[in-house]
């Protein structure tokens, strides 16, 4: 039974149950439980439904709808990043025909990744992330390469770029915000380096099975950066949240 008081929502316009549960500190089935009668994929603008607020919210008690938006928008952009990474190394790997498609919309993620910043820290910084993290995934583009044509020498030189732009990140974040400070950043991106070698190296060596575990691990991992940084603003910019 749950001990808590509940709440009468009324439903807004962009509500969805993935948001209420953020926002509240439950879940998405808790809020279908406590209201049988409620069609989860058709909820209506002034509908009214039960919310029990759970008090063990890690966000405290609860989220406000701005940080729900901006963890929404920064998970989506860094799942995106390690997507369409790893639809390159399938291409890469496979010889497909899509490559260059690929390959031109992977770069087009950089800038999705620095909006999200973008709102907070002006167009020069966003900008700035966004060329780091463009060079980041042209560095591992050109290593992926390199290491499905046997090329070691280059890859060995592509592997040492590929960490001195995870340090460059590393220093242009934590110059930011003081909740980024420059080892945790360094240690979390090398992380992201690590694992992504790892599924990189499965693809190559047609190992699909540990293939898949490196993607699911790497998508673990980026689920904390995502966090990590969304965390970091909220406590830079409480106003706003």
């Amino acid at each position: 039974m749950n001990n808590f008081t509940p709440i009468l929502y009324t439903i807004r316009p962009g509500d969805t149950l993935y948001n209420l549960a953020l926002i509240y500190g439950t879940t998405v089935q808790e809020i279908i439980d406590t209201n049988l009668a409620l069609d989860p994929y058709s909820l209506r603008v002034g509908q009214q439904i039960y919310i029990y607020p759970r008090s063990n919210n890690p966000y405290g008690y609860w989220v406000s709808t701005n940080q729900v938006n901006l963890m929404q928008n920064m998970d989506l952009a860094w799942l995106e990043h390690i997507l369409w990474t790893r639809l390159f190394l399938i291409s890469v790997a496979e010889n497909l025909g899509d490559l260059e498609a690929t390959k031109a919309r992977l770069l087009g993620n950089p800038r999705t990744i620095a909006n999200v910043f973008r709102k907070y820290y002006g167009n020069n910084i966003a900008n700035k992330i966004e060329e780091l993290i463009r060079e980041h995934l042209v560095i591992g583009g050109d290593l992926i390469v390199a290491l499905k044509n046997g090329n070691q020498k280059l890859a060995q030189e592509l592997n040492t770029k590929w960490y001195k732009n995870a340090d460059d990140m590393a220093e242009a974040f934590s110059s930011i915000n003081p909740f980024y400070p420059k080892e945790e950043v360094r240690n979390m991106l090398y992380e992201h380096l690590r694992l992504t070698t790892n599924e990189v190296s499965a693809r190559l060596k047609k190992d699909y099975v540990a293939d898949i575990k490196a993607y699911d691990m790497v998508q673990k991992e980026v689920l904390k950066m995502s966090e990590f940084f969304v965390n970091g603003i909220v406590k830079q910019f409480p106003n706003l949240f």
